[in-house]
């Protein structure tokens, strides 16, 4: 079967390589070249899994490394990535200096790991898809760089891509033609997919840039930070603003990746009359502390602004094409999920790919019939991912009712992760965990809590007056709500706001995944991505 991937960044390169390895004949086709800028940065326990099953399903071991920090730095020490051992809230007032005291009222940090050696990274996507582009090359993947796409045709049953590369025509034949680029891809222009962004929707811009020079919130700012699970600054820092929210995310050769992700059109207005690097430091200024930290940085890229991320088509396959998640929809960086849902996809595409490799008739008949569930798929994700997220913005500014919030997704990450490691995959997903719902799209109980999390938290802004409010805190309510998925011990005011990865709350919710308390203790080492963890 004839494969055309276009877009080679770490998701079409590394679907480009499986489907080499499946027995395919593969093209990657990229408009631009490598090295170059993405962003796209930070990783997660559920990327690190779906990359694990890639390297052990297609003997990837590159894909292995890339899964864990510690793995990383020894085999692939070349590629710079950044340290990532969890997820840093915090909540700044605007004109005044960030304020924080020994119960946390507005700091939260939640581990995604047990120490370095498997924490998740950072990706300097500069590095990452370079690399993974040669490696699909070595594979014996067609690769073209600098090469533009401007029509498609489908004749006998095949796609015929055409464009030009360096002044000469290109012609392509694909059997499969995925789209892996980014807004307004090819496919989506070619077929004339249709926007499907939901009238009201949650509308946000982006000023951003990699900077040197950024000092951490804790060494500037005159607040308290009782010590917690690791180094605020070594994870996806989050800082909650009134006009939306700023991440930070810190690479190992000292640059900073950080962007404003600013939320409503009017807000957007005031930021797009300015240059993007004059806006950037505008809106630290507006926030004490922020301004402190970034008083010496300069950049080492120009800063960009993008008007507005959310992006959303109508279909996500048909016959003979698919897209990538990323290519379908985004929404938002804000629980840093588009690493791992690409790799989904990837996953999902690979199995597909493995089905067609057949006789060639029966193999076009289930890689169409793969292609449906695909797409099924992919849009439910795609709802739930943005009735997942929209609830965290509209309650950004009440740090109590965030913080609760939050819990609602990482009891899902959590749960998701622990239960892929851990338990075989059930019989729907055809024996394979790729084809369960990503953060818990197609769990029932889990959908009941997130649409309940929602509900509390628009009851709570719309009741702003203490006396209004249920006597039950939001945290409480939290904790009993997620109580059915909360094998982290999350949701507990007791910690302070300071969730480490604490293996007796996973043992003690055993029962949760079907297990016993020494069957739980009897599969720890799995959590750390050995070989032979998941399918």
């Amino acid at each position: 079967m004839r494969v055309v991937v276009v877009g080679s960044g770490f998701a079409g390169s590394i679907l480009a390589r499986v489907a080499r390895v499946a027995g395919h004949d593969v093209t990657l086709v990229e408009r631009a070249s490598h090295p170059r800028f993405a962003l796209g940065e930070s990783s997660t326990p559920l990327a690190a899994i779906a990359l694990e099953r890639l390297a052990a399903r297609y003997g990837l071991d590159d894909l292995h490394a890339l899964a864990a920090c510690g793995r990383w730095s020894e085999r692939v020490p070349e590629l710079r990535r950044g340290l990532k051992r969890g997820f840093t809230f915090y909540r700044h007032a605007r004109g005044r200096g960030f304020e924080n005291d020994a119960s946390n009222r507005n700091r939260l940090l939640v581990a995604a790991s047990p120490d370095d050696a498997v924490a998740d990274a950072q990706w300097l996507r500069e590095d990452v898809d370079t690399f993974l582009v040669r490696r699909a090359e070595a594979a014996g993947v067609r690769y073209l760089d600098r090469t533009v796409l401007d029509g498609l045709e489908r004749r006998a049953g095949r796609f015929h891509p055409r464009g030009a590369r360096r002044g000469a025509a290109v012609r392509l034949e694909a059997d499969l033609i995925v789209d892996a680029s980014g807004p307004g891809g090819f496919l989506a222009r070619q077929l004339g997919l249709e926007t499907a962004l939901p009238r009201g929707a949650l509308r946000t811009g982006l000023v951003y840039g990699h900077f040197r020079g950024v000092q951490p919130l804790r060494r500037v700012a005159n607040a308290a930070f009782p010590a917690g699970p690791y180094p605020d600054e070594l994870a996806a820092v989050h800082h909650l603003l009134d006009e939306g929210w700023m991440y930070e995310l810190t690479f190992d050769h000292g640059v900073v990746s950080a962007g404003f992700v600013i939320e409503g059109a009017e807000a957007w207005r005031s930021i797009a009359e300015r240059p993007p690097a004059d806006a950037f430091r505008a809106l630290t200024r507006r926030y004490p502390s922020l301004a402190a930290q970034y008083e010496a940085a300069a950049p080492v890229r120009p800063v960009a602004a993008t008007a507005h991320l959310q992006r959303r088509l109508s279909r996500a396959a048909g016959e003979g094409w698919a897209l990538l998640p990323h290519v379908l929809q985004f929404w938002s960086p804000l629980f840093s999920t588009g690493i791992a849902w690409s790799l989904l996809g990837v996953e999902r595409l690979g199995l597909l790919l493995e089905s067609a490799a057949g006789p060639s008739g029966a193999g076009g008949d289930r890689l169409t019939a793969g292609l449906e569930r695909y797409d099924t798929l992919l849009r439910a994700e795609a709802d739930h991912l943005r009735r997942l997220i929209e609830p965290a913005y509209r309650c950004r500014r009440d740090f109590d009712a965030f913080d609760a919030y939050t819990q609602a997704y990482f009891a899902a990450a959590s749960y998701s992760e622990t239960l892929q490691r851990l338990r075989p995959a059930p019989p729907e997903t055809g024996g394979h965990w790729a084809w369960s719902g990503f953060l818990g799209a197609t769990d029932p109980v889990l959908q009941r809590i997130f649409a309940e999390a929602a509900r509390l938290a628009e009851k709570r802004r719309s009741e702003p007056l203490p006396h209004q409010r249920p006597l039950e805190s939001p945290i409480d309510a939290m904790r009993r709500l997620i109580a059915p998925r909360n094998l982290a011990g999350l949701a507990d005011p007791a910690r302070r706001r300071l969730y480490p990865v604490d293996l007796e709350a996973l043992v003690a919710a055993a029962g949760l995944l079907g297990l016993t308390a020494d069957e739980m203790r009897a599969r720890l080492p799995l959590l750390r991505g050995e070989p032979g963890a998941g399918d």
